[in-house]
């Protein structure tokens, strides 16, 4: 989609010729005007502004698309935006403003509004495309409101650029929101958000904060992970593979002419922004500990500090840097130390375009230096490693891969559409490309791994009528994913998720901890684990698996269901005061579902703290008016995945502070 918006249009009077006027940048005709009459411009009229919401939508992939069927992918385009894009739009209000080949620019009086309009547009595409064969027209599409500069037959404006950078951030198939739009529908309820975190990109001089919106109800699974060894493992990978290469010092991969690693980065030296000049030591050691630490993500290509460090002090450019050196990403950051406490500040950088990716800070205090060089290096690879995950699998979705299609292409498309926030348009289409990777490789025990973790989530979250074949069937592939590769991480979360669904609460924990010895790493696996630990009452285990699930993804976009656990653990303890705390940070990390603020209000009950559980009874009561005390003791009795002994007896106390609270 084309630069917006870059030159706003300006009325200009000219002194002494009201009629003479320019639109836009001045004109030649104008300079010479005011040449000719040697008066300057006097009075500038103002300009039709507005607050707006402001949607942009743009085909994925168009030119490649025409170049393959120009005919054919101009009448499906033209079809949908007749047939489901231009009634969805006239559905909630949308005015559109501009239309080009392969995007729109369409205006909203509410950001609710454009909100559910775009959420809708991409269900109701997706559903016309089930049955069609080859491949899917598929949006990116992002919101943004505030001040636009209204034209004949545009829009204009700083509000239009940042709405532009959300589209282009946007993964196939989904909805990019900014700040101003999550803060203004956040609480609105069947809307669910990812915090994507900031990013810098182009003509912003500020890091926009992004969000990834979605309809529907959290789901078991998270996010699918690609396996990773352990790091006492790499470790030892590293150090054979340093001493193989004798006095080069230097693990690197050999790189095809041509090619770029997918997963390639390089580790600029840290800056020391300190007060100290003898601390450059700490940057240039937290340096090479990261270099070193990424090197051990398998299927990375990562150059050696030694190289890194050439780049010390000097002026870089990613694009440059990123030719020369022939990888995709970038890393950058800077380091302040100053009594016992160093700042860390990275960001993620795309060489092929200069655009920064993800952007973090770390903070961590300590007396012991090891300690904290070990705390940052730690989280910024673990963060990192899923910040490189997710690139990747954008680049494929958008038409990278050359051979379209094949096994490896569609397990690639069947991962980024479980990869950020689940609806169930996403894991009806990510069971499809899975099933058609299995038809082309049917021994490919990731794509057997992939589709046991998508159906068991379809079938926890009541999605595309799986029902209870949607268990047999994913029971069926996470063993088969087991006999290809024992040591797939995926596959034995998957089967944790089977046998937590049938009952078998000790084996579903034995396979949580398996997928943790195999990656270490595997935040979700900790979850899932902490869950099951709450499940048979060992509660001390299960909060510190997920104080390891928070520590290991801090930014985690469902670290608010993280935090019900805690809350939940808490209420166990009988330790309600503290079961409060976590269930509001839970309600305010996730605001739009029942359960955590049922919860909630039984523990504030129960803690004393009367006042607030009556504002929080009534919000509840206002946010979900159909669950009475009767429904949520029907569901508590009834849910399978809550049959257990321990549950049944924190249950209980949990309907007790929901009585003593009067909820009726």
């Amino acid at each position: 989609m084309t630069e917006t918006g870059l030159s706003s249009p300006t009325v200009v009077q000219l002194q002494g010729n009201p009629r003479v006027a320019a639109i836009g940048p001045l004109t030649g005709a104008v300079n010479a005007e005011i040449a000719r009459t040697d008066r300057a411009p006097v009075e500038l009229f103002p300009l039709k502004r507005r607050l707006a919401a402001v949607m942009l939508a743009d085909v994925v992939g168009y030119s490649r698309l025409m170049s393959h069927d120009e005919e054919g992918t101009h009448r499906r385009i033209a079809s949908y935006v007749k047939h489901v894009i231009d009634p969805t739009i006239a559905e909630y209000g949308g005015r559109p403003v501009r239309s080009m080949g392969d995007g729109m620019l369409v205006e909203f009086g509410s950001a609710l509004d454009a909100v559910r309009c775009g959420l809708d547009i991409q269900q109701r595409l997706n559903e016309r495309q089930h049955e069609v064969a080859g491949e899917k027209i598929l949006l990116r599409i992002g919101i943004n409101t505030g001040d636009v500069i209204v034209g004949d037959h545009d829009l204009y404006g700083h509000s239009v650029n940042i709405t532009a950078r959300l589209e282009t951030m946007a993964q196939a198939g989904s909805v990019c929101v900014s700040q101003s739009i999550y803060d203004q529908t956040r609480s609105q309820p069947g809307l669910r958000f990812t915090d994507l975190g900031t990013h810098r990109v182009k003509n912003i001089d500020y890091p926009l904060r992004m969000f990834e919106a979605a309809y529907g109800q959290p789901i078991a699974i998270r996010h699918w992970r690609m396996p990773r060894k352990s790091l006492a493992a790499g470790a030892a990978l590293v150090v054979a593979l340093v001493a193989s290469l004798g006095a080069f010092g230097v693990y690197r991969m050999v790189v095809p002419v041509g090619a770029v690693p997918a997963n390639s980065i390089i580790v600029l030296p840290f800056r020391n922004l300190g007060p100290n000049p003898d601390d450059a030591y700490f940057a240039d050691a937290i340096t090479d500990d990261l270099t070193t630490d990424l090197s051990r993500i398998p299927r990375s290509f990562v150059i050696s500090s030694a190289t890194a460090m050439t780049f010390k002090g000097k002026p870089t450019d990613a694009r440059t840097i990123g030719r020369d050196m022939g990888v995709r990403y970038l890393l950058e950051g800077s380091v302040r130390r100053l009594d016992g406490t160093a700042r860390i500040n990275v960001q993620l950088i795309d060489t092929e375009t200069g655009a920064g990716l993800w952007a973090d800070r770390f903070e961590h205090e300590s007396n012991d230096l090891e300690d904290l060089e070990d705390a940052i290096t730690n989280r910024i690879a673990a963060s990192l490693h899923t910040q490189m995950t997710r690139g990747r699998i954008r680049s494929s979705t958008v038409g990278t891969i050359i051979a379209n299609h094949n096994a490896l292409d569609e397990r690639m498309r069947a991962t980024a559409l479980i990869v950020g926030l689940p609806t169930p348009e996403k894991y009806l289409a990510a069971r499809q490309h899975a099933e058609a990777c299995l038809q082309q490789d049917p021994n490919s025990a990731e794509c057997w791994a992939l589709l046991a973790r998508v159906l068991i989530s379809e079938h926890l979250s009541v999605w595309n009528d799986v029902g209870a074949e949607g268990i047999d069937r994913a029971e069926l592939a996470y063993k088969r994913a087991l006999e290809l590769d024992p040591t797939n991480p995926g596959a034995h979360l998957a089967a944790g998720n089977v046998l937590h669904v049938r009952g078998d609460l000790s084996g579903a924990l034995a396979a949580f901890e398996k997928a943790i010895e195999l990656d270490p790493n595997f935040t979700v696996a900790h979850a899932q684990r902490g869950r099951q630990l709450f499940l048979l009452g060992r509660n001390q285990e299960a909060a510190a698996a997920l104080h390891q699930a928070m520590r290991l993804s801090p930014n985690d976009p469902f670290t608010g269901f993280f935090q019900w656990g805690l809350g939940r653990i808490a209420f166990a303890n009988g330790n309600y005061a503290e079961a409060a705390d976590w269930l509001s940070k839970s309600v305010t990390a996730q605001p739009n579902h029942w359960y955590n603020r049922a919860w909630l209000v039984s523990a504030a009950t129960l803690a004393g703290r009367n006042a607030d559980a009556s504002a929080q009874l009534a919000e509840f009561t206002q946010k979900f008016p159909t669950f009475t005390l009767a429904k949520i003791t029907q569901r508590f009795a009834d849910e399978p995945i809550n049959q257990s002994p321990v549950f049944q007896a924190v249950a209980k106390n949990v309907l007790l502070g929901l009585s003593q609270a009067g909820l009726k």
